[in-house]
């Protein structure tokens, strides 16, 4: 989700006149500043040690376990695969045992990728859902697609919500935000650090490395929404694959590109792909952002690999396997693609497999998804890349009486209750026999009602362990195989554990140089320009970033 050119110029300058920078965006870390070094601006990184001396004291909730198992991690700041359901329960129980509010009344700005529900005072779920709270939440809901330009918009002008959230991909265009997040919003560490989250026990269920990742300029600044250990994977129609007698298991870049070709029929409106090129990238072994070998730090851009790939997406385009819609348009829906099987294949997150079935599987009772298995270009050992700990971020605005910390984090608490509680049902499918009545299936259906008050709100605000929690046990199963599988070939990279707020400049460079890359992909440049843009990307501050990634090698016993 890029922001438009002409807003995104506009907005940047209010928000760098909230932090009082200049527009050429110093560098900086996340831990408290080491001593200054030219052309760092103070930049630094928390990692080990620093990082778990701040964060909450981890302590399951023991009111939920799994039907099946998941994957306990052995990576360092990588969570567990929390395990999965395959049955929704018949009774779920309260995982609190009083009210979380003390009648306050907050205001809250989250996404929603959608149309947006009625308002507060015309909406029973928002009011069942705050009584059972004991305090008023307002959601300030605004369109997921253009979050970015009107969370900027709202720092610059310190019109901050009681409550926001940011997605970490949102984030990571803002190139001043280290120094905004401390100037908008309330440091947690007083209250959440080590045993203080006592009082907060569902918060203190949510992994320790989601937590890591909250921290800012030393300090504990937000909530957590964990994430699941993969960015995306390589999702297809499973139930067409199974009709047309598809190679549901590519071993090699070469295989892949020849299923392209037996799927795609201009003619009959199918196209083998959507968007594929970043699951390319761990497809050709390209390195997920950097690797250290030979004293040396490269980065992906800068690599054979990398180049091999861009080579093989230019045979893919030039073939036109990939559907014209997904290359004419930023803003194609590929979801929509793939329900109406124009494309049968296209990346995305895991969590979009549960959205596909959920919207499709009543309209057509075949349709299936799966995830290719891992494989590499070459038929060797794949790898894969993962996640960040956490993928979005709740921040309390700063300034707010004690009081009323407590009261919202006890708030986000009840939020944060996971799959098979009480709160968990009310806070996704509202209440029952009014919101949603059970299916045959014993699965949660939303009625007219649910389907026209229920938004996914509450949701975003405190986070859960992220179990595997879909109404369709044989997809759940074929997630978790596939989650389970992969955990083996999560590529270890340098920087594992180190919590790395992305230098200013650096982050600014990512959207430039990857749509140079996307003309090459798509035949607007030649494929030997490839080289030519990644020296752009060093002499415009790769090669600065460069050495402040290497210093925090140095400085953790790394390089």
């Amino acid at each position: 989700m890029t922001l438009p050119a002409q807003g995104a110029s506009t907005t940047r300058r209010g928000f760098l006149g909230l932090v009082g920078m200049t527009a050429a965006g110093l560098l900086t870390g996340c831990s408290a500043p080491s001593t200054p070094r030219p052309g760092s601006g103070g930049a630094s990184a928390a990692a080990g040690d620093q990082l778990k001396s701040l964060t909450p004291t981890f302590t399951a909730f023991s009111g939920v376990r799994p039907d099946l198992p998941g994957t306990v991690s052995n990576l360092e700041g990588v969570p567990d695969i929390a395990g999965g359901f395959t049955a929704y329960p018949a009774s779920p129980a309260p995982a609190l045992t009083q009210k979380a509010g003390k009648g306050g009344a907050y205001k809250a700005m989250t996404p929603l990728w959608g149309p947006p529900p009625p308002g507060l005072s015309s909406n029973s779920y928002f009011q069942a859902a705050n009584a059972d709270i004991g305090a008023t939440l307002e959601f300030q809901i605004t369109d997921g697609v253009t979050y970015a330009d009107k969370a900027i918009a709202r720092l610059a002008a310190r019109d901050i919500p009681d409550l926001m959230v940011i997605p970490s991909w949102e984030i990571d265009k803002m190139a001043d935000f280290n120094q905004a997040v401390d100037q908008a919003f309330e440091d947690l560490t007083p209250y959440l650090q080590g045993d203080r989250v006592k009082p907060y026990a569902l918060l203190a269920n949510l992994p320790t490395p989601a937590w890591e990742w909250s921290v800012w300029n030393g300090k504990l600044m937000a909530v957590p929404y964990p994430t699941e250990p993969y960015p995306y994977a390589l999702l297809y129609r499973k139930d067409l694959f199974d009709k047309n007698g598809w190679n549901q298991n590519p071993k090699t870049a070469d295989e892949l590109f020849q299923l392209g070709k037996d799927i795609t029929d201009a003619k009959a409106k199918r196209w083998a792909f959507g968007s594929i090129h970043e699951m390319a990238w761990p497809i050709f072994k390209v390195p997920q952002e950097w690797r250290y070998e030979g004293g040396k730090l490269v980065h992906k851009y800068e690599t054979p690999e990398f180049e091999q790939m861009i080579a093989w997406m230019r045979k893919v385009f030039d073939e036109e396997l990939v559907h014209p819609g997904v290359i004419s348009s930023k803003g194609t829906n590929e979801k929509e693609l793939i329900g109406a099987g124009q494309i049968l294949v296209y990346r995305d997150g895991l969590g979009a497999w549960k959205e596909l079935l959920q919207q499709h599987r009543p309209k057509n009772r075949e349709f299936a998804l799966n995830a290719f298995p891992l494989f590499s270009h070459d038929g060797s050992a794949p790898i894969m890349y993962h996640n960040t700990a956490a993928g979005i971020f709740t921040f309390i605005k700063k300034g707010l009486p004690k009081a009323q910390v407590e009261e919202l984090l006890s708030i986000l608490n009840w939020c944060a209750a996971p799959y098979g509680t009480k709160e968990y049902e009310l806070s996704n499918y509202g209440v029952k026999g009014k919101h949603f009545e059970l299916g045959s299936d014993g699965v949660p259906k939303l009625t007219d009602l649910g389907t026209k008050e229920v938004a996914y709100t509450y949701g975003f605000l405190g986070g859960r362990p992220l179990y595997v929690d879909w109404p369709f046990p044989e997809d759940v199963k074929l997630s978790l195989d596939w989650q389970n599988a992969s955990f083996k070939h999560i590529e270890r990279n340098p920087f594992a554990g180190i919590r790395i707020q992305r230098p200013s400049k650096y982050s600014g460079l990512q959207v430039p140089t990857e749509d140079k890359f996307t003309d090459v992909m798509r035949g607007r440049r030649p494929v030997s320009d490839v080289r030519q843009i990644a020296q752009e990307w060093r002499r415009d501050g790769g090669d600065e970033a460069r050495e402040f990634y290497l210093k925090v090698l140095r400085d953790n016993g790394r390089a």
